[in-house]
């Protein structure tokens, strides 16, 4: 059997968060939201290692040059 009501994962994500903000009132949705997307992993401890070789001169060079470039 052909399903001719096919949605993209975009339309189904946004059809349920538009029947569970109507079922549980707004403030529940918020809050079922905020725990459905914690994410995973260490965002603090990711960064920092991603951004320990920065420093204010490497930084302002890059804003230089990106300047130069804009």
């Amino acid at each position: 059997m052909k399903n001719n009501n096919y949605q993209t994962d975009t339309q189904l994500q946004h059809q349920a968060f538009q029947l569970l903000s109507k079922e549980l009132g707004v403030e529940s949705f918020i809050r079922f939201v905020q725990y459905y997307e914690q994410g995973q992993g260490g965002y603090s401890c990711d960064r920092e290692e991603w951004q320990s070789s920065y420093t204010v001169t490497s930084l302002a060079s890059a804003i230089a040059d990106w300047k130069l470039k804009s």
